[in-house]
């Protein structure tokens, strides 16, 4: 794995084009959706945006339940869990964005909605397979749960 300087050094052109073009294209396209499919938004909700990138989708869906809601956003590069802090705070939502791995993290049990967005195509199969049983159970013990993806394994 790069360090993270070299990270933050090599890859400073997509690094913009996430912050200044594809986050704001996300996060209309995730709020259009969330008003599409969830025309009565969950009242004091916690949202779990898993591989939040720069926390859009989490933060679209949270602004459309109201102020009570949260997000726990989940980001394994540290430049992203900062751009989705920054995205967060700028947008008035409270979230709590924590830099780990996927394949680490379990979804809590209270958690109302569970958004994927753009994150479990780039997956490998072992842990895509683990998060989709994973998204099933959370489906089964009343979470929503909202993958977005261009194209979908």
């Amino acid at each position: 794995m790069k360090s993270r300087t070299r990270w933050r050094r090599s890859s400073a052109g997509k690094r913009a084009a996430f912050a200044l073009y594809y986050g704001p294209l996300h996060f209309l396209l995730a709020r259009e959706i969330v008003r599409e499919v969830e025309p009565h938004p969950l009242p004091a909700a916690l949202l779990v945006d898993l591989g939040c990138g720069t926390g859009v989708a989490g933060a679209a869906w949270a602004m459309a339940c109201g102020p009570d809601a949260r997000v726990l956003g989940i980001e394994r590069h540290p430049w992203a869990a900062d751009e989705a802090r920054w995205t967060c705070r700028t947008l008035g939502v409270a979230a709590d964005i924590r830099c780990t791995d996927l394949a680490r993290f379990r979804v809590p049990s209270r958690a109302s909605g569970i958004v994927a967005a753009y994150t479990v195509n780039e997956l490998p199969a072992e842990t895509r397979e683990r998060l989709l049983r994973e998204l099933l159970a959370a489906d089964g013990r009343g979470s929503r749960v909202l993958v977005i993806e261009p194209i979908a394994r």
